[in-house]
């Protein structure tokens, strides 16, 4: 949310589960992957489960005249349908994250730049790389077709979240006049951020996601802990006091390595004599450090271990363009008459020579196997 209103001013809006089926079809006539239920007295056209945010979202911008964009939040329903290998086969999408935003026409490329950016460093915030791709494939739903593209622990690639300009059908069944922008994400996201940062110490998020983000473990009676805890006011801290019988070696080392393999980043170890060591994660090490660090010092270390989680799956995706051969130079004519198996064209613009035929092109996102999710 705080990255989006950078863009633009962002309300956020969750919509009822049961949806009017006429509403839902006056937009999607054509989507049967979705939950329909008999009508009733005051609704006899019937309802729809909620499979999509697009028309209610439109709907609460036109009504409330809101200047900039709303992201409404909260679990879709739908059949799965097609051969598609998703990451996994659930039927409830949790949770859907969708923003849409209405524009004067022609200024939706703009916006959609400036939001494609705030989804790139999102998702490198959660620790993973990825690439922006932009495909035809999908352009009877969006006039521009912007795809995030990450990858799997292997190096497969992997969808994360779409970004479209709508087409005009689109527009025209919800009553837009200018560009309608629409992106959105589900609890893919998560399932691929877990995915990636697993290792011997157990779950580590990164430090945006992660309950606890610094531990602390100190001996009862240090009367400076409490204006240092006080101090680091937006940092995530969970504080282990031991006792005097407690205040042992061993017992230290273990609640330290406990709140790590808990999903904290940092624990801070605090000694009677007034030293301090920190524990990190990624990879799990311990170090001295000055005593009482403070916000900035602190969030500085949560900086490294971010940047390490990402390296570490940013060399997973570069691994996985290698070896499976994912991105090649493409020109034009190559890629529109199918002689190189195009998923996409990478975004921005990155020059280069066409594998096929050697004429000036740029890279292109390649698939054997066609589409994938």
């Amino acid at each position: 949310m705080e990255k989006a209103g950078a863009v633009a001013p962002v309300a956020r809006v969750e919509h009822p589960f049961l949806h009017r089926r006429d509403d839902y079809e006056r937009v999607f006539p054509d989507y049967k992957n979705t939950y329909r239920l008999p009508g009733t007295e005051e609704s006899r056209a019937g309802w729809v489960l909620r499979a999509d945010n697009l028309h209610l979202n439109v709907a609460w911008l036109q009504r409330h005249r809101h200047p900039g964009s709303v992201v409404s939040t909260g679990g879709l329903l739908r059949h799965l349908r097609g051969s598609g290998a998703p990451l996994f086969r659930e039927r409830y999408i949790w949770p859907g994250i969708q923003l849409n935003q209405l524009l004067p026409a022609g200024e939706g490329p703009g916006a959609l730049a400036s939001y494609q950016r705030v989804v790139r460093r999102t998702f490198e915030a959660f620790g993973l790389p990825v690439l922006t791709v932009a495909t035809d494939a999908l352009s009877s739903y969006g006039e521009t077709c912007h795809l995030t593209v990450s990858c799997l622990r292997d190096g497969r690639p992997t969808v994360l979240a779409t970004t479209y300009l709508m087409a005009s059908p689109y527009r025209k069944a919800l009553g837009v006049t200018g560009d309608l922008l629409d992106i959105g994400f589900t609890g893919k996201v998560l399932a691929l951020v877990s995915m990636h940062h697993l290792d011997r110490g157990g779950l580590g998020l990164p430090s945006v996601l992660t309950p606890v983000q610094a531990g602390v473990v100190a001996p009862s009676g240090i009367s400076d802990i409490k204006p240092w805890l006080s101090s680091l006011d937006g940092i995530r801290v969970q504080t282990v006091t031991l006792a005097a019988d407690e205040d042992v070696p061993f017992r230290r080392n273990r609640v330290e390595r406990r709140l790590l393999r808990s999903g904290a980043p940092l624990a801070y170890g605090v000694r009677r004599d007034g030293t301090w060591r920190v524990a990190r994660r990624g990879p799990i090490g311990h170090a001295s450090t000055a005593p009482y660090p403070d916000a900035t010092a602190v969030r500085a270390e949560l900086a490294g271990y971010d940047r390490r989680q990402l390296e570490l799956t940013r060399a997973r995706l570069q691994h996985g363009i290698e070896r499976f051969g994912l991105v090649s130079g493409v020109c034009d004519g190559c890629a529109a008459s199918r002689r190189v198996p195009v998923f996409g064209r990478i975004v921005p613009h990155r020059a280069s020579r066409c594998v096929h035929c050697a004429a000036p092109g740029s890279d292109h996102l390649i698939s054997e196997s066609g589409r994938f999710y």
